[in-house]
């Protein structure tokens, strides 16, 4: 996402008011890798003067219809105003982004409802005082439960799931510890089960570590040299951001860093290829039950990354009762296989082990279900993702809680702790402690 900022006040000193120069630099901003142009008219700064509405009309609204004529790729107003976005919108804006995650203009997500556009919600502390190192112990637990409440207000307003696109906020309310601790744990905000945009661009944390000595650290009031010089520092962000499963990067320098883009996505997701984030669901109840899921975990681990793997429940079988108890576990893994691929890769592994399957939910030696591949839906003869029958097995829900407890059903819209709550056959799923 490359940025016009029709700003003087930027904080990056790359404000425009030209409407000529901003599509010249629009224009630039794609040849040199734009996927999106996110067009704001107010600075976002720190303490810098709220803008009127018709002062920020005046700037983007001229700029975004001629971008609209002359640009192809999408564009995004950046505004958390209900006026600018709506007329935003009417000349040809794609999509919203609320630097206040719908806490000044909860309206903003009907608006996106209405429009059947995306809406990108960022985690903003500004409201509260900034020793947010004494309010807030744990920075990154604020951000999850800051940005879970706007997506349950957008879903609430009728956004689907899938238009809704978090930011974590680096800059906004957050002392410059705290920005460094959430680039240093962006990978947890994936459990909210949206793509994860990162807009540390030029941000000031980049000039407190690079330009300022650990003495001027410790001050409060120290003064951070200006954004000009913080390219490399942009730079190692991006790339630790897409390492941590960074979907969209908002920047500045949008020549250097799709080059720094497209070199992590090479080494993380693969040439052509994403690393997808995959739960599995593996059961026993032939032979030596304990001995076939370690063999299955294994096996798995010579094409997949085994990231998580819950405690082993011991499950009594449903539909033919008239079988041994099952040995239940979940996985997550990570993997650059797409979804068919995995699908046979699993049932090779199953038929090296020896699976034979006489009749629907018979005895089985090894069973290996997908359950989710990141936060795709896919139906067909072939594959049904989500796992169909998920929400009706306790089997599967249960060992999945333990890992997993926050991860959202993007069909369901519920957690699996939800899930877990309501599911019948509960009882006949207990966590397994003896050997076979």
């Amino acid at each position: 996402m490359g940025i016009i900022n029709l700003s003087p006040d930027s904080f990056s000193g790359d404000g425009l008011e030209n409407r000529d120069v901003a599509l010249l630099k629009a224009k630039q901003l794609v040849a040199d890798g734009a996927d999106i142009i996110d067009v704001g008219g107010e600075s976002t700064r720190p303490n810098a003067a709220p803008l009127s509405v018709d002062e920020e009309l005046r700037r983007v609204i001229p700029v975004v219809e001629t971008l609209r004529k002359e640009i192809s790729i999408p564009l995004s107003i950046d505004t958390y105003k209900l006026k600018v976005a709506r007329e935003a919108l009417d000349v040809g804006a794609n999509m919203i982004n609320d630097i206040w995650g719908l806490q000044k203009e909860p309206r903003l997500a009907e608006l996106a409802a209405q429009r059947k556009i995306p809406i990108i919600l960022v985690s903003n502390q500004r409201y509260i005082s900034v020793h947010h190192d004494v309010i807030f112990p744990d920075i990154i637990y604020v951000v999850i439960a800051d940005l879970q409440k706007a997506i349950e207000q957008a879903l609430a307003a009728g956004v689907p799931r899938e238009n809704i696109i978090i930011d974590p906020g680096i800059g906004f309310g957050k002392t410059q510890v705290q920005n460094l601790e959430i680039l240093r744990r962006l990978e947890e905000l994936k459990i909210l089960g949206r793509p994860i945009l990162l807009g540390s661009s030029r941000k000031s944390v980049i000039g407190w570590v690079l330009d300022l000595t650990p003495e001027q650290r410790s001050k409060e009031s120290a003064f951070v040299p200006p954004a000009d010089k913080r390219l490399e520092g942009t730079a190692a962000t991006i790339a630790i951001g897409i390492a941590k499963g960074v979907d969209i990067v908002r920047v500045h320098d949008v020549r250097e860093m799709a080059r720094v883009c497209k070199m992590s996505d090479a080494i993380i997701r693969g040439l052509g290829n994403k690393l997808a984030t995959v739960y599995l669901c593996l059961g026993s109840n032939l032979g030596n039950r304990m001995a076939n899921l370690n063999k299955a975990v294994a096996l798995l681990s010579q094409k997949v990354n085994i990231e998580k793997v819950s405690s082993v429940y011991e499950t009594e079988p449903i539909g033919y009762k008239e079988q041994p108890l099952f040995l239940n576990m979940a996985c997550q893994i990570t993997t650059m296989l797409n979804p068919g691929e995995l699908l046979h890769f699993v049932k090779d592994i199953e038929g090296k082990m020896g699976r034979v399957q006489s009749f629907p939910n018979s005895p089985r030696l090894i069973d290996i279900d997908i359950l989710f591949y990141d936060r795709e839906v896919i139906k067909n003869d072939e594959l049904n993702i989500p796992h169909p029958r998920l929400a009706k097995r306790a089997f599967g829900l249960i060992p999945l809680a333990e890992i997993a407890p926050q991860l959202v059903h993007p069909e369901l819209g519920k957690k699996i702790s939800e899930l877990v709550g309501v599911v019948e056959g509960r009882e006949g799923v207990q966590k397994w402690t003896s050997g076979d």
